[in-house]
């Protein structure tokens, strides 16, 4: 990260925040301490410039890597133009809050979700645990919750038992795609595990009944699995008696 940048963010850590956010992210290292909502409005500013030449240097600090994978987000939707920058930058991505804090946010995937979803394809393929994380988390952001156009939707108020029955529920345009992918990642590794984890609650939650369909015949691992039926339980989202069900299926 060049220079100034650098010297900038040292200017907005906070030890307090250090602390506490270093019990969040094990194994991190070199981490200044900076609330999110000020990098992301320092990020939005570096995109406007000239953004290429900011982050031109090697990273030293956790949130210098951050800081040049949103960078790389708010820059363009330009695919021909961003793509290179953002295979280059997942090689860096060695945390969650890395992971989830810039691809959350990255919009170009929303925008061209054709293009996005065979990007993915190599990390959902992947064997290593940050990859596969990188593109599940794409998938269930920018592909799972939009709808044919390329809006986000929003999930259901409320499920009850009936939604679980209702086969005329509108199935999402990547859905069966979506659920195929599950079946076939390597979730041996825990953030890819918690991740999948995190893909089935959201579906569930905006496509209860194809999701409690997919659920019943579904390839994932025993740990995944519970783990996602867990979360759906721990949503306000399903009622009582749903819930009931979703317990009911625990391996």
């Amino acid at each position: 990260m060049r220079k100034d940048v650098r010297l900038e963010l040292e200017k907005m850590s906070e030890e307090n925040y250090k602390k506490f956010s270093s019990s969040l992210i094990p194994g991190v290292k070199n981490m200044l301490g900076i609330r999110l909502p000020l990098l992301r409005e320092y990020a939005k500013k570096l995109a406007k410039d000239d953004w290429e030449d900011a982050i031109a240097e090697e990273d030293y600090y956790f949130e210098e890597v951050m800081l040049r994978g949103m960078v790389i987000g708010y820059a363009s939707n330009d695919v021909s133009l961003m793509e290179g920058y953002i295979k280059d930058f997942i090689p860096l991505v060695d945390n969650w809050s890395v992971c989830d804090s810039v691809f959350m946010g990255m919009k170009i995937f929303e925008k061209n979700r054709e293009w996005a979803w065979d990007f993915i394809q190599p990390y959902l393929n992947s064997n290593k645990e940050f990859e596969i994380r990188v593109g599940v988390i794409i998938m269930m952001q920018h592909i799972l919750k939009c709808d044919e156009n390329g809006k986000k939707m929003a999930r259901l108020r409320r499920i009850d038992k009936s939604c679980l029955g209702d086969s005329s529920e509108k199935k999402g345009l990547y859905l069966d795609r979506i659920f195929e992918a599950m079946d076939r990642i390597d979730t041996s590794k825990y953030y890819a595990s918690m991740a999948v984890s995190w893909l089935v609650t959201e579906a569930f939650c905006l496509f209860p009944y194809h999701t409690y369909e997919y659920l019943k015949k579904c390839k994932l691992d025993a740990v995944t699995y519970n783990k996602g039926l867990q979360k759906i339980v721990e949503s306000k989202i399903p009622g009582d008696e749903v819930k009931r069900m979703i317990r009911g299926m625990k391996r």
